[in-house]
């Protein structure tokens, strides 16, 4: 399950509760809310990324991801010359790895709109807010 699909489920059944006046059980309700939740938390953790969104997502350089899984620290697949990352198995820098500035990040001067465009796209599939910073 997707956090879109999370929230829409649940914010389908918040409406349709609240539309009929719905009396339900905390408890049950509880434990299908916790169950959901797990399934996203899953699915973030098992999607595959390849060294370039590794990379993006952990804010270390593809070339100290490479290094780790040749050391066999990091787990990872090799297919062909590629090598793919699950993204519950990737070590995260704090930060990850970016200067920040009073809770904003510090976008290089020298990103140019096709590395902006690449990580937008990264960070919608999975599920990260983007925010545009002023160049």
């Amino acid at each position: 399950m997707t956090r879109e699909e999370f929230h829409a489920k649940w914010a389908a059944r918040r409406a349709e509760w609240e539309k009929l006046g719905a009396l339900v059980s905390g408890a049950k309700m509880c434990e299908e809310f916790i169950a959901d939740f797990e399934n996203v938390l899953t699915s973030h953790d098992e999607a595959v990324l390849n060294t370039n969104q590794a990379a993006a997502m952990t804010g270390y350089s593809r070339a100290q991801l490479l290094r780790q899984y040749k050391e066999g620290r990091l787990r990872g697949h090799k297919k062909g010359k590629h090598v793919f990352f699950r993204a519950g198995d990737l070590p995260r820098k704090p930060n990850g790895g970016r200067t920040t500035l009073a809770g904003r990040a510090i976008v290089s001067p020298a990103a140019d709109d096709e590395t902006r465009a690449s990580a937008r796209r990264l960070a919608e599939k999975l599920g990260v807010a983007w925010q545009q910073l002023a160049r």
